[in-house]
């Protein structure tokens, strides 16, 4: 497990693009993307105007996951932040994936949790997380989500249709 003051939560920044170029070109980081991107390796480009879009917007909320040194680890977001119905889908990425299975994504997620409800002063967060991705689903279950729903064959990938699952944590519901 991570202890909480080994990793920190930054805002993203437009000098972060090619971190972000590397992780969303790194095939074994995107294999559980939702929606899945498996077949898209952006260019860098692409990345920096996305980044820079993200950066710029006051409707998301996007951060670069770091360890103590700095060392940066992956990145989490809420975007779809619906302030009338106090909601927004959340999105945690581990980019180095020797990182993975230490807890980081499920300390991340409880601070994105936190923040949600004590900072935005939201009601609901929310995840779509593929079928396959049994890792992401028992992280999501062990912060408190609650599944919502199944998107039956929603998405195409590895050589067939899949399934997505929509999870959700209410303000008054989580221990977070």
């Amino acid at each position: 497990m991570v202890a909480r003051e080994e990793i920190g939560l930054r805002a993203l920044q437009t000098e972060d693009v090619w971190l972000m170029y590397r992780w969303y070109n790194d095939p074994r980081v995107m294999e559980d993307m939702m929606p899945p991107q498996e077949l898209f390796a952006p260019s860098m480009e692409e990345v920096r105007r996305a980044v820079e879009r993200a950066v710029a917007s006051s409707i998301e909320r996007c951060f670069l996951i770091h360890d103590a040194a700095g060392r940066a680890l992956g990145f989490a977001s809420f975007t779809s932040i619906d302030l009338r119905a106090a909601s927004a889908q959340l999105t945690v990425v581990i980019g180095e994936s020797e990182e993975w299975g230490k807890g980081l994504g499920k300390e991340t997620t409880e601070r994105m949790v936190r923040y949600a409800f004590s900072v935005l002063n939201l009601h609901r967060v929310h995840v779509r997380v593929a079928e396959h991705n049994a890792r992401a689903i028992a992280c999501f279950e062990a912060c408190g989500f609650v599944h919502e729903g199944t998107l039956r064959d929603d998405h195409y990938h590895g050589g067939r249709y899949r399934a997505s699952h929509v999870m959700s944590v209410l303000r008054d519901e989580g221990s977070i």
